[in-house]
Order: structure tokens, then sequence, then C-alpha cells
């Protein structure tokens, strides 16, 4: 499984803004990246004036759907490489804690 890191959605949600593409980038998702800057870009080209800003606008709006949803996944991914249960109580708790801090509970050797 690829180790994932904490990404910043604020940071992912302004770079879409700048140019929309680069939030997935910076997110890990790069061929969703691209494909989305070159949309983006063949839309300006084929694009009016009058269309270009409400298009950029839905776009956009899409994107931050988008990105809150690939940031709770990758949240959720982060919990499961670092936490584990107790299994006395079901807790989560540190992947490298001797004890539970809920009920107290020692732990012998990592599972």
């Amino acid at each position: 499984m690829k180790k994932i890191e904490e990404k910043s959605l604020a940071l992912a949600i302004g770079l879409n803004f700048v140019l929309p593409g680069l939030g997935y980038m910076y997110m890990g998702k790069w061929i969703v990246g691209v494909g989305a800057t070159m949309l983006i870009i063949a839309i300006y080209f084929t694009t009016g004036l009058l269309f270009l800003l409400p298009t950029w606008i839905s776009l956009n709006i899409i994107m931050i759907v988008d990105m809150i949803i690939l940031s709770r996944k990758n949240k959720k991914i982060l919990i499961q490489q670092n936490m584990k249960k107790c299994q006395r109580c079901a807790e989560l708790i540190q992947k490298d804690a001797k004890v539970c801090r809920y009920c107290g509970a020692k732990f012998e050797g990592i599972y």
C-alpha cells in the first residue's frame, strides 16, 4: 500500500483556483490533474468569453467537492496506517502504544 501523507485541503482548493488541476497534482492524483488542466485549456480555446466565467466557476465548484471527498479518503487511510484497535475496548489508539489510554489494557507485541 502506498504511504499517504496528510495534505492541506485549503491549499489544494487554492491551487485549483489558480490553475484547475494543480490541486489534484498536489494531492497525488497526477493523471486526473493533467486531464483537468488539459480540459480547462480546451474549454478556454473553444468557449466564447461570455461562457468562460460561468464555466470556470462551475468546474471549480465540482473540483472543490471532489477535493473534499479525496481529503476525507486520505484521512481515513492515514488513520488506518497510524492507529490500531484495542482488543479489549475497541477504541482507536496509536500503533506504537504499549497501554490503552481508555481501558488500561497492556500490549505485549505489535499486532
